[in-house]
């Protein structure tokens, strides 16, 4: 009886420590960066049009419940046309971060192509996320690893100098982290606002 007992609040214990998050091998921004890569892939297979990689403009994720063995679905949107809702695809991945499918949303309208220079949307957005992912032990920037929610691409201008902007979301803030590219991918500077 005290060795059933013993047992039963080893189990009782144990799944008290359980969390959907202790699963995830991959962060959440790990999730967001590989979406692309995954769009690429897509792309390369004419499984998807090219424009998702010229004209990808945000990158969604969320940790799903109850999905085993998706972890991840992340929604890849092109730029947002002026009515309407913008072209999507929603990408599932496993907590190592692994593609396990595709789907494209229904009813997107093709919005304008930012046209940008040197790299793609794609290849922008990735290395927006190579700084977060670079430096998720340094302050505040954990916060948008672990936490990470979207990714949006836009044109920018700094100090005269037009530049790609990574805008990343957290849900563990409010702020904001601004990553600034130049048009070759390269970093400029990272800044967390409110």
């Amino acid at each position: 009886m005290k060795k059933t007992l013993t047992l039963a609040s080893l189990a009782l214990m144990a799944l008290s420590l359980y969390t959907p998050s202790a699963l995830a091998v991959v962060s959440n921004a790990k999730a967001i960066e590989l979406a692309p890569h995954r769009v690429d892939r897509l792309v390369a297979l004419n499984k998807l049009d090219k424009s998702f990689v010229t004209k990808m403009e945000k990158v969604e994720v969320v940790v799903v419940e109850n999905q085993v063995p998706v972890y991840f679905k992340a929604t890849v949107s092109q730029t947002a046309p002026a009515t309407g809702n913008p072209v999507q695809v929603q990408i599932s991945l496993d907590k190592d971060g692994k593609p396990l499918a595709f789907q494209l949303v229904a009813g997107g309208v093709a919005g304008p192509d930012f046209a940008w220079p040197g790299k793609t949307a794609g290849e922008l957005t990735e290395n927006a996320l190579h700084y977060v992912l670079e430096n998720a032990a340094t302050g505040k920037i954990a916060l948008f690893d672990k936490s990470a929610t979207s990714v949006t691409l836009t044109k920018a201008n700094l100090n005269n100098e037009a530049v790609a902007l990574g805008q990343v979301l957290s849900s563990a803030t409010t702020e904001k982290l601004n990553i600034y590219l130049k048009m070759d991918g390269s970093l400029i500077k990272a800044e967390v606002v409110p």
